[in-house]
């Protein structure tokens, strides 16, 4: 099987725990690839009509004002023998190919059924699954799935579902903070070097975890990333900052 990966190779940035249409402009205009809005139990949960009306923003922007990303469409025509890098660097291709920004949806051990909901409502290009949902899950959402891998002590590259194919469409590898329940959000890093392992066997990934816009070229040339997510990184008193916005994306993309 032939797959282009030349889009996979642009540095993609999410901003994640957008909760105001403002601050989704200011990702928008600062070259942001995905805008996170986040449905989790957390300090920057937003309920569907916020959601809403920040999707409406971002869909203005686009030519495709009414087009949803697709699942089967993104994983149509790749080889069921298809290796997991040959997977998703076609998954990376071909998400990358759509009208940008896309809008996803943060959910964590919650319903699928309330999952679901929420997507068909908004509407969502991308649905974020962060908490310790099967990876099989994934197959019942219609929309593309970004599928977390957290990181700790006991995290392994060896993991059998890190690899699984034709469910989730991303792979994101974000912090565990030790001692605690938290998944992600701490502003806490991981061993970057890990990041690149994985990166040196052809995967393309999203990394977060304690990214500013101080660290993340940093991040990117030693993880080899295929994308960098960031929350509280470009916060300032936990509202998100423009300015900061700003630099990240530009220092992330290398502009």
């Amino acid at each position: 099987m032939s797959i282009d990966t030349s889009k996979a190779k642009e540095v993609v940035v999410k901003t994640c725990g957008v909760r105001t249409v403002e601050a989704a402009i200011a990702a928008t205009e600062a070259g942001a690839d995905i805008i996170g809005v986040i449905f989790a139990v957390s300090g920057r949960q937003i309920d569907i009509g916020k959601a809403q009306e920040i999707a409406q923003v971002i869909r203005q922007t686009r030519n495709t004002e009414n087009a949803v990303l697709s699942a089967s469409a993104i994983h149509e025509g790749i080889s069921a023998t298809a290796s997991a890098s040959e997977f998703f660097q076609a998954c990376a291709s071909r998400i990358l190919s759509s009208s940008r920004p896309l809008l996803a949806g943060v959910f964590q051990n919650q319903p699928l059924e309330h999952i679901l909901h929420v997507a068909r409502a908004v509407p969502l290009d991308l649905v974020q699954l962060h908490g310790i949902e099967p990876v099989d899950m994934a197959e019942k959402i219609p929309v593309p799935v970004i599928k977390v891998f957290h990181v700790d002590d006991q995290f392994s590259l060896d993991s059998s579902d890190l690899f699984t194919t034709f469910q989730h469409s991303i792979v994101l590898l974000d912090t565990k903070v030790a001692g605690t329940d938290q998944q992600g959000g701490k502003g806490v890093s991981f061993d970057w070097t890990l990041a690149k392992k994985l990166a040196d066997r052809g995967m393309p990934f999203l990394m977060a975890g304690g990214l500013t816009p101080d660290n993340v070229a940093a991040a990117v040339e030693v993880g080899g990333a295929w994308g960098v997510d960031v929350s509280s990184g470009i916060e300032t008193n936990k509202v998100k900052d423009v300015a900061k916005i700003k630099a990240f994306v530009n220092n992330a993309k290398g502009v």
